[in-house]
């Protein structure tokens, strides 16, 4: 069933020292039947047709997860139940995606007990039986909740996990303390058995969240972790922890922030300057505030706090607002600034609403637009931003609702809600993602004016993008980070000289993981290639049986008397370009593996025909 809702309020946070007008967005809420109530949802694409797809654990029911497979419209197919094997009693053993085995397909990895089951992605959606590895891990020791995540923690090429563990000791539900380890991936789904310890938790309660990012900028993996501590007032004190890594499983800890009150944090490129930033929101309804923390070179942040309304902007006007969600990133209304997405809560829990944050020009500070959810249930997930419609370029978001708060939820079925974008404005990139969960759709490949040269692609990983680099003749021509989540995009136009050059895309993960994409483009005019003495036709390019890649570059000149008719390019005996108005012929052709002919014609008006042919070989 589909929700349409236009809600034009936008409020513009008191005290705020500049505040623009935002651009409105608006969306459209569409509900699918879930699995069971989960704790934790995970976007990605699982099937590599270029659509976010829905992971999520089966929360308090019998161990295990479900897949639900995005149609392009909003709508989910049912759900695919998974079954974990765990002595857990309930199913919030944490998960992360990403390519264990480095095959080009997504795998799952579940941690639970002192174990990882790795269940290798057959790249259509479904997955293997699991991959089980045993990790040592301290007596009375097991991996618990706050999170997993995948990353290249020491730049061997293979993905490594980092996960939580903690030590119950006898105590039942109340742990004596915490760890965070590394789990070092040997590259086929398996990890070696003794992980990496990186960080001694604090007693009594567990990590409340993990994420990995470049907080630096310095190519190296680094980890964002909280921990959260219960005081003897009841009140929790919540440490956010900043390791910043050295790409050989050792950390360098800081703490750039601790405050007395819950503090969900959240992770990402905010302000599109190549460091991952931190944002969250502490304290309780009424006393709120939107903490934003942007990293930099020098390893600390730049921090921003924003007080929120504690009026509710849908129901009654005297409801506080509650935020008890992860907040999730992108740029919702196109207007080159990323913004924030929460759940929130009026005080009756009668009301629920998805509140964006649209970013203003003033760092750390926003303007709020709500729009109301389907439906109110206690239970509703964290927000997650993703690619849910074939038919735009704009961030959509996704999140899951329960009616089984309490009593208790076991083994019943939730919904997924897809919040489809229907903003009718803003920039959202040049191009569209490419159909598969990872890899490059180049849609301008140095689409040549004159002697400029426009490059503009989009790019998605099954990692955390970081930025998309150009590299023309062997030198960085252009560095953008338009990133969100596992997608970016990049545009950008230059002059250069005449001649042929070569360009590659560089796509890099927060981990420094890349993919690439290689090109050739063609500047025609001044002395890139020169005519014969005596008339007759001379290719400059490619030289005679040479080996080159494909696309082929073409470039010849011809010497005639009388007038030019035309030139023509022919390959393999078929004509494949003509040129009319110049002597020099310059253009690219797609051509497969082999041996190929390329022949020149140059003919004038009195029919007068000039030939030249050589011969190269595409590996």
């Amino acid at each position: 069933m589909q929700y349409p809702r236009i809600l034009p309020l936008t409020l513009c946070v008191a005290g705020i020292a500049v505040c623009s007008a935002q651009t409105p967005v608006t969306f459209s809420g569409i509900t699918s039947l879930g699995g069971n109530t989960p704790a934790s949802i995970y976007p990605v694409d699982l099937n590599n047709d270029g659509i976010t797809d829905i992971l999520q654990d089966t929360g308090q029911s019998p161990p295990g997860f479900t897949v639900s497979l995005g149609n392009g419209d909003g709508t989910f197919k049912p759900p695919v139940h998974y079954s974990v094997s765990s002595t857990s009693l309930i199913g919030t053993n944490p998960m992360a995606t990403g390519d264990f085995n480095n095959d080009g397909k997504v795998d799952i990895a579940v941690v639970s007990d002192a174990r990882v089951a790795v269940y290798l992605g057959n790249g259509d959606g479904t997955f293997q039986a699991p991959k089980i590895s045993n990790i040592t891990l301290p007596s009375g020791w097991t991996f618990t909740e706050g999170g997993a995540q995948g990353a290249d923690c020491n730049a061997d090429g293979k993905l490594d996990l980092v996960a939580w563990a903690t030590n119950f000791n006898g105590n039942g539900s109340v742990p004596n303390s915490t760890s965070l380890y590394i789990l070092q991936g040997d590259g086929t789904g398996g990890f070696i058995t003794n992980p990496h310890l990186v960080l001694a938790g604090p007693s009594f309660e567990p990590a409340f969240q993990t994420f990995v990012g470049d907080y630096d900028s310095d190519g190296k993996t680094d980890i964002a972790a909280t921990t959260y501590v219960n005081g003897s007032s009841g009140i929790p004190t919540t440490t956010v922890h900043v390791l910043y890594g050295n790409n050989d499983f050792t950390f360098d800890d800081t703490t750039p922030y601790t405050v007395v009150a819950p503090f969900i944090i959240g992770s990402g490129d905010l302000n599109s300057d190549g460091y991952t930033d931190l944002y969250g929101m502490n304290g309780f309804a009424g006393v709120q505030q939107l903490g934003v923390f942007y990293g930099n070179s020098s390893r600390t942040f730049n921090s921003y706090f924003m007080t929120v309304p504690n009026t509710s902007p849908i129901g009654s006007p005297s409801d506080a607002t509650n935020y008890m969600s992860q907040f999730t990133l992108g740029d919702f209304n196109g207007d080159g600034r990323m913004d924030l997405a929460a759940i929130g809560w009026n005080s009756s829990y009668t009301v629920a609403y998805m509140d964006v944050f649209l970013a203003t020009g003033s760092p750390g500070q926003f303007t709020i637009q709500p729009t109301q959810l389907p439906t109110t249930y206690k239970e509703e997930s964290a927000p997650i931003a993703g690619l849910l419609s074939n038919s735009h370029l704009k961030p959509d978001v996704a999140l899951n609702q329960s009616p089984n708060y309490g009593s208790p939820p076991q083994d019943q079925p939730s919904y997924l809600v897809a919040e489809v974008n229907d903003a009718s404005s803003g920039w959202f990139g040049p191009c569209y993602y490419p159909k598969s969960g990872q890899g490059f759709n180049v849609c301008s490949p140095g689409t040549v004016n004159g002697s400029t040269a426009t490059f503009n692609a989009a790019a998605n990983s099954f990692g955390q993008l970081r930025k998309i680099e150009l590299w023309v003749d062997g030198k960085k021509v252009s560095e953008q980070h338009h990133t969100w989540d596992q997608h970016a995009y990049f545009n950008f136009s230059s002059t250069f000289a005449p001649g042929s050059h070569t360009a590659t895309f560089f796509a890099g993960d927060v981990d420094n993981r890349l993919q690439r994409y290689d090109l050739t483009f063609v500047i025609a005019g001044g002395t890139a290639c020169s005519a014969p003495s005596s008339p007759g036709v001379n290719i400059c390019t490619p030289a005679n049986n040479s080996t080159v890649n494909s696309p082929v570059t073409v470039q010849a000149a011809a010497l005639i008397t009388g007038s030019l008719a035309r030139m023509e390019l022919w390959v393999d005996g078929i004509k494949a370009y003509t040129e009319t108005t110049s002597t020099t012929l310059t253009t690219s052709y797609p051509l497969a593996s082999g041996k190929h002919q390329f022949g020149v014609y140059a003919v004038n008006t009195s029919g007068t025909k000039w030939l030249s042919i050589v011969y190269a070989t595409v590996p």
